[in-house]
């Protein structure tokens, strides 16, 4: 067996990596690359394998910068099966077709090729078999978000883990994952490689919304549509049911946002919560029409607005950025992780020029919080407990910038003999 890799390789999206087989060829993960200055011309380029010799893709979870492409491959001739668990089939359909319509000016793919696409989609359970290529697969939870799985892959007298996105061992809402099974090869994200999370969720966020409500501010929190916006909404819902005294109006202002809910909704059984919390998620006021909009704009506070996207990068966020960017009362909320050359990313760094809905440039003059804390990977000592649990010969590292990949693989081969290689775009390796 060989395997190729491909995206995440210089950076954290864009998740790709070709396994050859005796049988076919298929794919592990298939996303787009996101936030970088060089994401545009990554997701122009075209793998290395026929898309028509491709004999299936493997989807460790459904956020987009590990689905994102699967309609371009699609286009391009793919017409094999897709696997995953059941809820990253919802959740999948409900991003890429958001993908297709902002998307319609790089013609990547338009909303017809995600509808070939959704057909090709084969549900699977955790710790059920399946083959793909000759290859002897099945899925393990992984934590992070709904869903979201690690791949374990029997080669002949080989295993092979492939982790996806790690989840961290004390999600708000999902249940810890398990540690990596025994194996002799391991390819794994690397995010969080070089930190530590100390900062509370729970702390960090009770800290904002008792400063909106004691100081009649505009808090507006960046929030990813899926998983992030609904740790975030449940953990507001919890404030509010336990301290009344703070409670404001909530806006949520993210159509794919409301959509994710309903899908956390129908899989409750796989989150930490009952369905009566996933109902209160369901009264949240709604952004929809442009009357909406229309009221709250120039509001003054109290007022705490949830809108997507996480980093800045796109989605309704801008209009409220600047519908109230020289209010210096406002509050803009980074919960989580702020990829190298977002715009969220630039506002930690110090700049305060944003890009509007309409691509118009203004000054965000209000207050920038931010919280590591958000962020639902894993950090580097629970990257650590998970790898060392495999007892493996080789550990390839993937999605993460550099520093976090390098200070990864110094701790991980501190740990014992294990052999830990950080691969290029392209590069094959033969296990």
């Amino acid at each position: 067996m060989k395997i190729q890799f491909w995206g995440s390789t210089d950076d954290v999206t864009g998740s790709m990596t070709f396994v050859h087989a005796k049988e076919g060829i298929f794919a592990v993960d298939c996303g787009m690359a996101q936030g970088t200055n060089q994401a545009e011309e990554i997701n122009e380029l075209m793998p290395p394998t026929n898309p028509k010799e491709i004999s299936a893709i493997i989807i460790t979870h459904a956020h987009l910068d590990h689905t994102g492409f699967i309609p371009r491959l699609v286009k391009k001739g793919f017409k094999g099966k897709i696997y995953c668990t059941p809820a990253t089939s919802k959740l999948m359909q409900i991003i890429l077709m958001d993908s297709a319509k902002l998307n319609t000016d790089s013609q990547l793919y338009e909303e017809k090729d995600v509808s070939l696409t959704l057909p090709l989609i084969q549900m699977i359970e955790w710790n059920q078999d399946f083959e793909v290529a000759g290859v002897k697969c099945h899925f393990i939870p992984a934590g992070h978000i709904l869903g979201a799985s690690s791949l374990v892959i029997k080669n002949e007298d080989k295993t092979i883990v492939f982790s996806g996105d790690l989840g961290r061992f004390e999600d708000p809402i999902l249940p810890p994952h398990p540690l990596c099974p025994l194996a002799d090869v391991v390819i794994m994200e690397s995010t969080y490689g070089n930190k530590q999370r100390l900062a509370s969720i729970q702390e960090d966020l009770a800290n904002f919304l008792k400063k909106v409500a004691k100081e009649g501010r505009i808090g507006i929190i960046a929030s990813f549509a899926v998983a992030r916006g609904q740790t975030l909404l449940t953990l507001i819902h919890q404030f509010y049911e336990e301290h009344p005294e703070f409670k404001v109006r909530l806006v949520m202002d993210s159509p794919m946002m409301k959509a994710a809910n309903h899908v956390y909704k129908k899989y409750k059984d796989l989150t930490l919560h009952s369905e009566d919390v996933f109902e209160a998620l369901d009264d949240i006021d709604a952004i929809e029409y442009q009357k909406e909009w229309d009221s709250l704009r120039k509001k003054e506070g109290p007022l705490v607005i949830v809108a997507s996207s996480g980093m800045l990068t796109g989605g309704r966020i801008g209009r409220h950025l600047l519908n109230w960017h020289n209010d210096p009362k406002a509050i803009l909320f980074l919960a989580g992780y702020q990829g190298a050359g977002t715009p969220g990313r630039a506002l930690l760094e110090g700049h305060r020029e944003l890009r509007g809905p309409d691509e118009e440039f203004f000054r965000w003059e209000g207050e920038v919080w931010h919280s590591d804390a958000f962020s639902s990977h894993a950090d580097q000592g629970e990257l650590l407990t998970w790898a060392q649990n495999a007892h493996a010969q080789k550990i390839f590292l993937l999605h993460g910038e550099p520093l976090a990949k390098s200070t990864l693989k110094k701790k991980l081969e501190e740990t014992g003999t294990v052999k830990v290689h950080i691969p290029a775009r392209g590069e094959i390796v033969t296990i």
